[in-house]
């Protein structure tokens, strides 16, 4: 049972005092004890706890700061001086500096004038994916005569959606690049040159164009080269094949495990396939189906609440339940893109088995996102024996992994072989070259 009232410092040290009474009078003592203890009560039972509101947002994103604020209303006719905090799940972590984490440990200090509020305000950042809860508001009221603190607690509930984020995995790329990947066609037509079973138009050759678009009876006709012009294909399926295995659950960076660079990359991919008018099928996955969703016009909203509930467990992941799912949920041919990474042998045979068959219905794209440390330790220098068996043991990782990469594209399989910060801008790079080139 949590216990209202607790005495001050100030209350503790007229306690102290009173004990010097105790060799002269017994008596006398017990009746100061008695009548500290009084006022004490008294003091506590007086004190009145401020009414405690939240507000924080709904949504927020990965590794990407949100805002909580806090209203705290004083109903008494006399300034309250309060301590108050909130609970948080593992996973919110209040970030240092003014009015953050250093200050809301034990409880952050405020005064609260007279039938007044004041407005409290702290940055919060989401150190994981998925439904992450905020709990009681507590505070603790300084007494009127300074004996007591009166403990309070307001049961408030509320729930944040962390979806992937990727805002913070652009930051360091090139703003123009990125625009002009993710330009998105407003309400023009939207045309993107290539080898698309539409034609479009006609236009003069330059350089860099694939000479197999070259139309030989127009140039022959106007004395110089001219190509064809295609529209992208629209209307067509593209499947998110996510793997949520032990591999996905490795931590490439503080805040990010492997699986959040793909579900990032997804992310992006939707808002893009949404231009491109495509549909979006899901297949979440680790030894079973966590997850699986029909083509449907891109909604990214609705994708992005989909992704944060994703968890990787450590297990191995079930390639042939997986695309065998797939290939009976997905009769039309689609572009199925696998977020991975492969290292183990026996799991890497199956996943290029599962590939390979599902390539004969459909278009298999692998995203694999390596490991930069690993590949740091298959070059680092040796300085002793340690490190040599530490190099070979990384080393032979990497060439493990590499193999198979190349035995997939040998296959037939498509392969992004990407470091984790450049997985978004690869994977919509990959697929606008697919749309351009009619590959599907």
């Amino acid at each position: 049972m949590r216990i209202p009232l607790i005495p001050s410092a100030r209350t503790i040290v007229l306690l102290a005092l009173s004990s010097l009474i105790f060799p002269a009078s017994v008596p006398l003592g017990l009746a100061v004890d008695a009548a500290i203890l009084l006022l004490f009560f008294l003091d506590g039972r007086r004190t009145r706890s401020p009414l405690a509101q939240r507000t924080a947002p709904r949504i927020a994103a990965l590794a990407t700061p949100a805002e909580v604020d806090l209203v705290l209303a004083n109903p008494t006719g006399r300034t309250l001086r309060v301590l108050v905090t909130d609970d948080l799940d593992p996973s919110l972590r209040r970030i240092s500096g003014p009015g953050g984490a250093d200050d809301w440990e034990e409880g952050r200090p405020v005064r609260i004038p007279a039938r007044d509020g004041v407005r409290l305000r702290y940055p919060l950042l989401p150190r994981a994916r998925g439904f992450l809860s905020l709990g009681a508001i507590h505070t603790r009221t300084f007494s009127p005569w300074g004996l007591a603190w009166r403990r309070a607690t307001t049961p408030l509930s509320h729930t944040l959606q962390v979806q992937p984020g990727v805002r913070d995995l652009l930051r360091d790329r090139s703003g123009h690049a990125i625009r002009r990947r993710l330009r998105a066609p407003g309400q023009r037509r939207n045309r993107q040159w290539g080898d698309g079973r539409e034609f479009e138009s006609l236009r003069d050759y330059v350089q860099g164009d694939d000479p197999r678009t070259i139309d030989w009876k127009a140039s022959a006709r106007r004395r110089r080269h001219v190509v064809r012009n295609y529209e992208a294909e629209r209307s067509q399926n593209v499947v998110l094949a996510i793997d949520a295995g032990r591999q996905m659950r490795e931590r490439l960076s503080p805040l990010r495990e492997r699986v959040d660079y793909a579900l990032g990359a997804c992310m992006m991919l939707a808002g893009r396939a949404q231009s491109f008018g495509d549909r979006i099928g899901v297949v979440v996955f680790d030894d079973r189906i966590r997850h699986i969703s029909p083509p449907r016009r891109a909604d990214p909203p609705g994708l992005a609440r989909v992704l944060a509930g994703v968890e990787t467990r450590l297990v191995e992941p079930n390639y042939p339940l997986a695309f065998a799912t797939l290939g009976r949920t997905f009769r039309k041919r689609s572009l199925v893109i696998l977020f991975c990474d492969v290292i183990d042998r026996s799991v890497s045979r199956a996943l290029v088995r599962s590939l390979t068959r599902i390539g004969r219905s459909h278009l298999p794209l692998a995203i694999a996102i390596r490991n930069p440390e690993l590949e740091a330790a298959a070059r680092g220098e040796v300085t002793d024996e340690k490190g040599a068996w530490h190099r070979a043991a990384a080393e032979e990782l990497v060439q493990a992994r590499a193999t198979t990469l190349q035995i997939m594209r040998q296959s037939g399989v498509l392969v992004v072989d990407t470091p984790p910060g450049d997985a978004l801008v690869r994977t919509l790079d990959k697929y606008v070259e697919i749309k351009e080139r009619g590959l599907l």
